[in-house]
């Protein structure tokens, strides 16, 4: 048999008590040396997971590059050189090609593992279905992020033997990568294991696949595919599915919103009420060997200039500030706005080696607030890095399995019924005491009141972005919005870069560029049409 070169990464095993993986390749393995027993297969689908944490996906550039542009943030910096957060950038942008490379690198993964997993032997048949489910899904998965970015993207469902070169492969309709997403994951469905059997959401589980399917059919409803009614059926079914199961609920405590954040930064999962979904786990801050910290807090987080390596709060860039609308968002009494935005800042005194918290608290400063979902105060990895955090990304939550019941009803009829309004009821009646139900409301009042719960519920969470084109409303957000949005009064004129942004978005950048090291070594593939 052929031998194929297998990129292998540092493992740390995907069981009950795992935090993470990995990410930085440790060699190549023969593909005959390697896939020999049940244990050395399992090591291979932790590479196939390894890709989510890379620096060019959760590990930092998804949430600090790809989602800085939408109606709630701004990068906080006054940057006009070639950049993605400011969405001036060509084919040849580093972190464009980084992450197309990283996404294929786990989809060759996956494709070696599932063309060779049927040579070892296994004890429980059932544990080779379940890791073959996973290596669909992630397969699957990998592809979604692919053609939501890119549109039209090559199908590549063998395995390369040489993961430098890159077969020439013309790209498939983004109709084809959508059907081939959506065929993968409800056929693997049943074959991974209940979520829980788990004691964390870093691995796929059932769940795990239905929030996603109703995530991917949601995409496909709207822009750019706009299949409409049959697409918010479907998301309509799984994400009624995860509801069903009974497994996930709210946390509806008096801080059980912030304490869904404060858990991914102490690597803690309350498996009472299973809230997040999927997460990406984090270990450690980088500073002893086999562990991965992401970014997650000191480029999105509260500004905090400290010294390197200091126990608390921990060094904050402050990247991400928010902007009026999200500030305006919220009413009286919701709990998330404190937590989100954050109404304060670090200052530190380089001689006096004192650290001072500094509030937020006139109407011209509100654009000076950032992000403030993220907090490295609840870190207990010590001592805590500059850069590297242990703090989880949260890819999907049970709040967004509800909102997306509600969303995919009230598209399907024209208007919500009964489990519509409960499903937004709930997810508002957690975080605003006393609030009333928001009861039967016409189609177009009830779609405004959705779009906004998101970004009230859901914002940093690296899906705003997206959630704006399948609206078709990302465009006109990031110029005419966005310029509006620097003559409000209370916006300070420091901070007019925000604007910058507006200036170089057009319609073309509802999609990406196919990058140059695709463009450079695929014969057969074509640019998008827009670039």
């Amino acid at each position: 048999m052929k031998k194929i070169l297998f990129l292998m990464t540092g493992v740390l095993l995907l069981t009950q008590s795992c935090d993470y993986l990995d990410i930085e390749p440790q060699g190549f393995i023969e593909k005959d040396k390697y896939f020999s027993d049940e244990g050395k297969v399992f090591a291979a689908l932790v590479g196939v997971y390894t890709p989510l944490a890379h620096s060019s996906f959760y590990g930092r550039d998804w949430f600090y590059a790809f989602n800085l542009q939408d109606d709630l943030t701004y990068y906080d910096r006054n940057y006009t050189t070639e950049e993605i957060f400011i969405n001036n950038f060509s084919y040849t942008n580093s972190r464009l090609n980084n992450l197309w490379i990283n996404l294929y690198q786990g989809i060759n993964r996956a494709n070696i593992l599932l063309e060779n997993i049927g040579d070892v032997t296994f004890n429980d048949e059932h544990v080779r279905e379940m890791y073959i489910g996973e290596a669909r899904f992630l397969r699957a998965y990998y592809y979604f992020i692919l053609t939501s970015l890119w549109e039209d993207v090559p199908l590549r469902i063998t395995a390369s033997d040489d993961l430098s070169i890159t077969p020439h492969i013309k790209s498939s309709p983004m109709a084809e990568i959508y059907d081939f997403v959506v065929n993968e994951m409800e056929a693997v469905v049943d074959q991974v294991a209940d979520a829980t059997v788990y004691e964390n959401a870093g691995r796929i589980n059932k769940s795990v696949i239905r929030s996603i399917l109703a995530r991917v059919y949601m995409k496909m409803a709207g822009y750019p595919l706009n299949m409409g009614k049959p697409a918010y059926e479907k998301a309509l079914f799984w994400a009624s599915e995860v509801r069903s199961s009974e497994i996930h609920k709210l946390n509806t405590s008096s801080e059980g919103y912030q304490q869904l954040f404060i858990d991914l930064a102490q690597d803690g999962y309350n498996t009472t009420y299973r809230e997040m979904i999927w997460e990406v786990e984090f270990k450690g801050n980088n500073l002893e060997g086999h562990q991965t910290g992401g970014t997650l807090g000191s480029y999105m987080g509260i500004l905090c200039a400290d010294a390197v390596n200091s126990d608390t709060p921990g060094y904050c860039y402050g990247y991400a500030s928010t902007t009026l609308k999200m500030e305006d968002l919220y009413q009286a009494g919701d709990v998330r706005k404190s937590w989100n935005i954050a109404g304060y800042r670090y200052n530190f005194n380089a001689t006096t080696k004192v650290r001072t918290k500094v509030d937020w608290n006139t109407s011209t400063q509100l654009v000076y607030r950032n992000a403030g979902k993220f907090r490295r105060e609840y870190e207990r990895v010590l001592p805590k890095h500059k850069d590297y955090t242990p703090i989880n990304f949260p890819i999907i939550r049970y709040a967004d399995v509800l909102l997306m019941i509600a969303e995919a009803i009230n598209e399907r009829d024209g208007e919500p019924n009964e489990l519509a309004i409960a499903c937004v009821d709930e997810v508002r009646m957690r975080s605003i005491p006393g609030v009333a139900t928001v009861g039967h409301l016409p189609y177009s009042q009830f779609k405004e009141l959705i779009q906004d719960e998101r970004a009230r519920e859901l914002c940093f969470e690296g899906i705003r972005k997206q959630d704006l084109l399948r609206w078709g409303t990302y465009v006109s957000e990031m110029t005419l919005g966005r310029r509006m949005a620097i003559t409000d009064s209370r916006w300070a004129a420091a901070k007019n870069y925000a604007v910058n942004i507006a200036n170089y978005t057009s319609q073309r950048h509802t999609v990406y560029p196919i990058p140059s090291s695709e463009m450079s070594v695929n014969n057969e593939i074509k640019q998008h049409r827009l670039w």
